[in-house]
């Protein structure tokens, strides 16, 4: 019979994450052409999408699974009103927030809320990028000597110094916060500025994938404990804080995105003071067992 559905493309797409989400074993390409009785190339093409994405997960026997970033968005281990908590942290700070499952080898994008005061469009929900300093840097203290001495060995130069001086800090003051390099202010500026214009919903995959990494590079400048408790201006970009799951472990963070070429101490501690408020609430609602869907 013709495919009657609005959207085909569309419809291949639910129809496989539907047929993997109700399936307790991995399905090879063959299976799920076969079961959905549509063309081996087109399951192969969707498949390599949601892989990419994180919606799928590709065992050793070449068999597909519910992936880490879909089963993150829907999974039992969640805060019970995730999303009321970052919409309230977007509010009060005016800027965009996230909260990120964070794995041995990767972060993964768990759900987004948006900021008021300047939208800049982030890493989307369910993109994953490798766990290289200072990615993580808010779980790390809370983490196993083996899993920092990895994560430290991903620094390179002089920020091979840096790692370990930033754990000590995190622990203490449980936040990281991170500004561009003074010489890079300007154009992260620019390059917020360009991404909230053009939408990197519509840039290509490759050129939004440039373009966030690119604005991650020139963000992630640790601040040092001095400028923490200075009373000057400083540059912004990101503060993170972890979130610990029933069990006591630094399993997620929020994560909150000023973006701001300079902030004051007293809107710096704000900020800090907002990351950590949200973060608390979270671990208490794991803490307490209140887990469930996204809010």
């Amino acid at each position: 019979m013709p495919d009657r559905s609005a959207s085909p493309p569309t419809r291949r797409v639910i129809d496989i994450v539907s047929l993997l989400a109700a399936s307790t074993q991995p399905i090879s390409v063959a299976g799920i052409a076969e079961r959905l009785d549509i063309a081996r190339a087109t399951a192969t093409a969707v498949l390599t999408e949601l892989d990419s994405a994180g919606w799928v997960g590709r065992e050793p026997n070449r068999g597909y699974t519910i992936g880490p970033a879909l089963a993150g968005l829907h999974g039992p281990s969640l805060p019970h009103g995730l999303g009321d908590t970052l919409a309230a942290l977007a509010a009060r700070t005016g800027c965009g927030a996230t909260f990120s499952r964070i794995e041995p080898d990767r972060l993964t994008v768990l759900d987004v809320r948006h900021g008021t005061d300047r939208v800049v469009p982030g890493i989307p929900v369910g993109h994953r990028i490798p766990l290289r300093f200072p990615a993580g840097a808010s779980v790390m203290p809370w983490r196993s000597a083996s899993e920092q001495n990895t994560w430290t060995a991903t620094a390179a130069g002089a920020d091979r110094r840096t790692a370990g001086s930033l754990l000590g800090l995190v622990r203490e003051r449980g936040v990281a916060v991170f500004r561009p390099r003074v010489d890079d202010a300007g154009m992260v500026d620019l390059l917020a500025d360009l991404l909230g214009a053009v939408g990197t919903e519509l840039l290509q995959p490759h050129l939004r994938t440039r373009a966030l990494r690119q604005l991650a590079t020139l963000t992630s400048r640790p601040f040092s404990r001095d400028e923490l408790d200075s009373d000057d201006a400083l540059p912004l970009s990101y503060l993170a804080a972890p979130v610990f799951d029933a069990t006591g472990t630094a399993a997620f963070e929020v994560q909150l995105g000023p973006l701001r070429t300079e902030a004051p101490k007293a809107e710096r501690d704000e900020y800090i003071s907002a990351t950590l408020d949200a973060a608390r609430e979270l671990s208490a609602a794991l803490a307490a067992g209140r887990s469930g869907m996204v809010g």
